[in-house]
């Protein structure tokens, strides 16, 4: 009688733990989606941002950076939120473009883009565009070309045929064409026919 007594007591014990267990993690998803349903209406926006399609205010700024940094608190693996969040900073540094000194503020904003573009491929390495925009970072901080190079070519290896990669890849070596070495003025060249004789020539007018 005793064991049958113990016996549903430790029933009951074990069922009212499942409950607490469930409701935490019923608890926790909905967290999770909401915060998910938050950041990705943001992203929409700061994509839309960048792309010049839609224009924001200092405030719609701020609270766009506040919803991505809560969303990584919850979700600090999401690779996409860094992206995201890089490219807010970005849309900062362009809009804070003075002289491009490495003291500048807008540099100091390209900084911040970086470490998180930084983050995205810790966290999905193999990712083409994540590349292409360190680059672009780079680029914007006046990192050393040895550096940039490095993660134009990762960027290309990894996406040959991608068209946002592509474009991207095209803009950074045209800014910095004067230093870029034979294999990527080819591989620009085999992208965009005659595009190099362009930029060769206006790169050595006076």
């Amino acid at each position: 009688m005793a064991v049958s007594t113990r016996h549903r007591w430790l029933n009951r014990l074990l069922a009212g733990t499942l409950c607490v267990v469930t409701a935490c993690v019923v608890q926790q998803a909905a967290v999770l989606m909401a915060a998910d349903w938050t950041s990705s209406v943001t992203r929409h926006d700061v994509s839309k941002w960048a792309a010049g399609k839609m224009t924001h205010t200092p405030e719609q700024w701020e609270q766009a950076r506040q919803s991505l940094q809560d969303a990584i608190a919850l979700t600090p693996r999401d690779a996409t939120l860094h992206d995201a969040l890089a490219q807010l900073h970005g849309i900062r540094g362009r809009e804070l473009w003075t002289t491009g000194a490495a003291d500048s503020p807008e540099v100091a904003a390209y900084r911040e883009a970086l470490v998180h573009q930084e983050a995205s491929i810790r966290l999905r390495p193999t990712h083409a565009m994540a590349w292409a925009n360190l680059a672009l970072m780079q680029y914007a901080v006046n990192e050393t070309t040895e550096v940039l190079f490095k993660s134009w070519r990762e960027a290309a290896r990894l996406g040959p045929r991608e068209g946002e990669v592509t474009e991207t890849l095209v803009y950074i070596a045209s800014q910095v064409w004067p230093f870029a070495p034979d294999d990527i003025r080819e591989w620009v060249e085999a992208r965009k026919p005659g595009l190099s004789a362009k930029l060769d020539e206006s790169t050595a007018r006076p």
